[in-house]
């Protein structure tokens, strides 16, 4: 059977006169990887922290198979979770597994597996405190399996891995996914999980601003040409006859068409014996999409 679908349904959460959450819902499913995506102090960690009872919403509920944490028969076996800095310093890694392990209903046994699932064998007597940031995502993620969970609720997991660690993650979460586990991975930066993700939840303020696939979200990015004429009534004349709607100067000698591309720009302008200096295809990046979602309606 497959894993349960994480909800989010109509989350509020207020802090005194702090809005964290407002009437956020999504779902992530399972088979997927889901980036719950947004700047820092967007609601991103109160959402996950309501997911598993550590906070309690001003409205709204947030149910795992229909259920609520607390009211799931063995919690720790169902979702697996990891908060960052939820580390004692004088703790080696397995004594940290160790305290967690009564806890999830676990012996030593489980504890010596999931070090050895996330690469930390041969450094799992070494106190926490020697470890480097990767290690630490990685033990964080080791917390989180213990209970062998069909969930996983990770905060922040991929924040500060170097390019092998992000390689690393990406594919034990798309195997854990393949194979039917639900997954919700929160970040800051898209960039850091793009290619880990098969759905995007991006909020900002506390307030949801887009969710799909990862491919509708790259749908979002815009195409455009750049161009350069030291011809400049020329220049201006191809963008008021030819391109009205779409076309800008950006300066006497500079202009972007939108939604064009270079061969067909170029075409025009030899047509109309523009002399041109530079034409090149331009597209907007997964981050600018990013910010621009995030920053929407931020000065309304």
């Amino acid at each position: 059977m497959p894993a349960p679908a994480i909800e989010v349904r109509s989350l509020s959460k207020r802090f005194g006169k702090v809005h964290a959450v407002e009437d956020l819902t999504f779902t992530a499913q399972p088979g997927r990887v889901t980036g719950f995506l947004g700047p820092n102090g967007a609601g991103k960690s109160t959402t996950l922290r309501a997911l598993v009872g550590l906070v309690t919403p001003t409205s709204g509920d947030v149910l795992i198979g229909g259920e609520r944490y607390h009211a799931l028969d063995r919690p720790a076996a169902t979702v697996g979770a990891h908060f960052e800095g939820a580390f004692h310093p004088g703790r080696s890694a397995r004594g940290h597994l160790m305290t967690y392990a009564p806890h999830v209903g676990v012996g030593a046994e489980r504890c010596q597996e999931v070090l050895d699932l996330v690469g930390l064998t041969e450094a799992a007597d070494r106190r926490v405190s020697g470890y480097s940031m990767g290690m630490k995502q990685r033990l964080g993620l080791a917390t989180a399996l213990l209970g062998d969970p069909e969930v996983l609720v990770l905060d922040e997991s991929a924040n500060g891995l170097d390019p092998a660690g992000v390689q690393w993650l990406r594919g034990f979460l798309r195997a854990f996914a393949s194979r039917g586990g639900t997954v919700l991975l929160s970040s800051h930066l898209l960039s850091e999980v793009e290619l880990t993700v098969d759905d995007v939840v991006i909020v900002a303020r506390g307030k949801l601003r887009h969710s799909s696939s990862m491919e509708e979200l790259r749908d979002l990015t815009s195409s455009a040409v750049e161009l350069r004429s030291p011809d400049v009534e020329g220049l201006a004349d191809l963008i008021n006859t030819r391109y009205p709607d779409t076309g800008r100067l950006t300066s006497d000698t500079t202009a972007t068409i939108e939604g064009h591309k270079a061969d067909a720009v170029g075409a025009a302008a030899f047509a109309d014996r523009l002399e041109l200096h530079e034409l090149r295809d331009t597209t907007d990046s997964l981050e600018t999409v990013f910010l621009r979602l995030t920053q929407e309606g931020d000065h309304a």
